[in-house]
């Protein structure tokens, strides 16, 4: 994020470069009632199942209209990534990819939406529950979608605290108004996003990708044996 959000340093050097936040991101994971504060410190057991997201517009301080804009029918993809798996000193599987909807839309005016993601919430609403991917390589549809199936955190004993990202993403073809590409392809695999070296994740995937980050939050968790 730029400099005038609360976010560390070390956590967008990590995992984004510097990006300028378009929507905030309320996440709240309804089975444990927690919620993720721009680092705050939860334990594993609480977030054992995919969270809710609200996403509110975010309009510029002094009241002008935003550089940045986003056509009304743009799609957007949330992740989650462990940037210090297996710990913070030997993130030898890191990035770590736990989690990858895309296929999210929003109301017109994009303002206190919730991306209703969870399969708790859909058994009780009977909304739309996002399909989980198998071996299905690229996604463009149109509908919620799991490229990725929620894997909860679980930091290993005696690594200390991980961080947990979450990422808001758009497509730079809907930042752009032209014409979007066939679709995201799915990560080969969860550790380093599929690309197999120590340290590759978001950024690279976003950029194979054509997306944005337009967002962010995170939070701490570690092992209770360390």
């Amino acid at each position: 994020m730029n400099s005038s959000a609360p976010w560390p340093d070390l956590l967008h050097i990590a995992v984004l470069d510097d990006f300028t936040p378009l929507f905030s991101l309320n996440i709240s994971f309804p089975k444990s009632h927690t919620s993720v504060h721009l680092g705050n410190k939860i334990k594993p057991s609480h977030v054992s199942s995919s969270p809710d997201v609200y996403v509110h517009a975010i309009g510029a301080k002094d009241g002008s209209q935003r550089t940045q804009t986003i056509r009304s029918n743009a799609t957007y993809t949330i992740v989650l990534t462990d940037p210090d798996a297996t710990s913070r000193s030997d993130p030898k599987m890191a990035e770590m990819c736990h989690w990858i909807v895309t296929g999210i839309t929003l109301g017109e005016d994009s303002v206190d939406q919730l991306v209703h993601l969870s399969p708790e919430f859909h058994a009780m609403t009977a909304g739309i529950q996002p399909k989980q991917l198998g071996s299905q390589d690229i996604v463009n549809d149109g509908k919620p979608s799991e490229l990725m199936s929620y894997y909860p955190p679980a930091p290993p004993p005696k690594t200390g605290y991980h961080r947990y990202v979450f990422v808001f993403l758009a497509s730079k073809a809907d930042m752009n108004d032209v014409r979007a590409a066939a679709g995201l392809k799915k990560p080969k695999e969860r550790p380093h996003w599929g690309y197999g070296k120590i340290g590759k994740g978001v950024r690279d995937w976003a950029a194979d990708n054509d997306l944005i980050a337009v967002g962010a939050d995170f939070f701490y968790a570690k092992n209770k044996k360390q």
